[in-house]
């Protein structure tokens, strides 16, 4: 399943830690319609949904690049460290070895699971 395909699941049918609570129902909420219909299937407020989505990918594999000093760093959503580069270099610095991260991170599972 596709990290997509993971999200789409998850909008289609959260599960909650908790229910929405009273006091919830004052902000933004996000309500999954039944099929064709105007009748709120389920009810979750945008942290819980974000809770939701996030346990359902587990720990992701996101690129994350963030402004440290002078220098902008590198590290992976589930904590691999990429480097440090200056901001004049090309992200392709950070980006190449986030990609073999994500394939041996794959190829890892892959045969996990064969």
């Amino acid at each position: 399943m596709t990290r997509a395909e993971t999200i789409a699941d998850v909008l289609r049918r959260p599960v909650l830690k908790r229910p929405v609570l009273a006091h919830e129902l004052r902000g933004r909420l996000v309500q999954g319609l039944g099929a064709g219909s105007t009748a709120a299937e389920w009810t979750a407020t945008v942290p819980q949904l974000a809770e939701a989505i996030d346990a359902a990918l587990g720990a992701g594999h996101a690129l994350v690049i963030e402004h440290q000093g002078g220098d902008l760093v590198g590290t992976c959503q589930c904590g691999r460290r990429l480097g440090r580069i200056n901001p004049a270099t090309r992200l392709d610095a950070l980006a190449v070895p986030w990609v073999r991260h994500t394939e041996e991170r794959t190829a890892a599972a892959v045969r996990t699971h064969a």
